[in-house]
């Protein structure tokens, strides 16, 4: 369905991406993480197709977006434009509105790709599913507010609504949890999960929260330096040695009575282990 094969990409000659090949299950929640300027970011825009690798190429439902010495991309057919809009959505880093619009307005924005008419506007089938998505979201009393009255959370979570009003196929998250606090960051995770197993749908969820990643995804992706380092499930990837490799730090990793990995990180002088010490797994 959405795969990359290869795929190099540089800002100017600053290489970011270095070969890296995946590929996308339907139905998978996949979390993609590694430290600040690892390529995560720059990734995710290259499958969206607002970035066109240099070397290597995505393959989207046959479709291929493949770079040339100009950094253009070949794929450039309004056809391919529409199918990729209306079936892979994204919710980005710094999404808060510029424009003044209230909550239901910035969501209806999400089905755009799907209007066959824009002289007619949205129709009842685009208000209903807006309606359904504030309900789900439980944010339907603010669906008169204007965004720029909204805290960072909240518009977090609008913006994320705007993602699932679009029904896409694929959903690409860049960070969508990092405004949020504990309570709604898992509430948007189980609400994934549950796109996930109950609607097939894909999930690429960029995440520096480790314990999230191992408690709702399949599979998770580790990134260093523009390279994919590992992949895995989550109790083949979260090893105290891996997480030294990528982060440079000393973990202690448990399982939960799941057999779900949980990282604790170690404070610096407290590496000694005695019996009082858990076991890094």
């Amino acid at each position: 369905m959405l795969s990359a094969e290869g795929v190099s990409f540089a800002y100017q000659r600053h290489l970011v991406l270095d070969d890296i090949s995946l590929s996308l299950k339907p139905g998978e929640f996949l979390g993609f993480l590694g430290p600040n300027g690892s390529g995560k970011s720059t990734f995710l825009k290259n499958l969206l197709g607002f970035l066109t690798p240099f070397r290597g190429r995505v393959v989207f439902s046959g479709a291929e977006n493949t770079g040339n010495e100009n950094g253009r991309a070949n794929n450039g057919r309004a056809r391919d434009r529409t199918e990729r809009s209306r079936r892979l959505a994204f919710v980005p880093q710094n999404s808060r509105p510029a424009a003044s619009l209230t909550v239901r307005e910035l969501m209806l924005m999400g089905r755009l790709p799907h209007m066959r008419d824009r002289w007619a506007g949205y129709g009842k089938a685009d208000r209903e599913k807006v309606e359904e998505v504030l309900e789900a979201l439980g944010i339907a009393d603010m669906a008169e507010r204007n965004v720029m009255s909204l805290s960072g959370g909240e518009t977090q979570k609008v913006v994320i609504g705007r993602c699932l009003v679009q029904e896409g196929d694929i959903l690409l998250l860049d960070e969508a949890t990092s405004g949020l606090d504990l309570n709604h960051s898992v509430e948007i995770m189980e609400l994934m999960r549950r796109k996930a197993a109950g609607e097939a749908k894909t999930i690429v969820a960029v995440l520096h929260d480790l314990n999230l990643a191992s408690q709702y995804c399949d599979r998770i992706v580790l990134l260093k330096n523009g390279r994919l380092r590992y992949q895995g499930s989550p109790s083949e990837i979260l090893t105290g040695e891996v997480l030294e490799d990528i982060y440079g730090i000393r973990a202690v990793v448990q399982k939960d009575e799941y057999g779900k990995p949980f990282v604790l990180p170690r404070r610096a002088g407290t590496e000694k282990r005695g019996k009082e010490a858990p076991d890094v797994y």
